[in-house]
């Protein structure tokens, strides 16, 4: 796996046509239902956690602190990019896993939320 792949996988999840946190925040119409909130959030707080953890690793600037869901998505991929190859067989602390297998994890997690928050979503989707 190189960076490049890594970033589509992560850009897909975030802002993909079909099934990525965008088009499904985008189906979210009217008042939405509490656990979009809850789960946007913890979104958040993961990838920022993971971010932290693979920018310590791989030697570069970690995420913004006071970036929201949407910032951190749009700089994870760029971040991703960015990523020497050398670094994503890294591991995240002295005993977690590579910096390749937490960004994989942390494109299905993405994708996954992204699937909850479109079941509550009222809108329907049209593909």
């Amino acid at each position: 796996m190189t960076p490049d792949l890594l970033a589509e996988l992560l850009d897909d999840a975030n802002h993909g046509p079909a099934h990525s946190v965008r088009a499904a925040l985008a189906r979210v119409d009217g008042q939405p239902h509490p656990r979009v909130a809850a789960l946007t959030a913890h979104l958040r707080a993961v990838k920022h956690e993971t971010w932290v953890a693979v920018t310590a690793a791989a030697g570069q600037a970690p995420p913004p602190d006071d970036a929201g869901l949407t910032r951190l998505m749009a700089w994870e991929v760029t971040a991703t990019r960015a990523l020497p190859p050398e670094a994503l067989a890294r591991p995240l602390g002295s005993t977690g896993p590579t910096v390749q297998d937490a960004l994989l994890a942390l494109a299905r997690h993405t994708v996954w939320h992204a699937g909850q928050i479109a079941a509550l979503a009222r809108r329907p989707l049209l593909v």
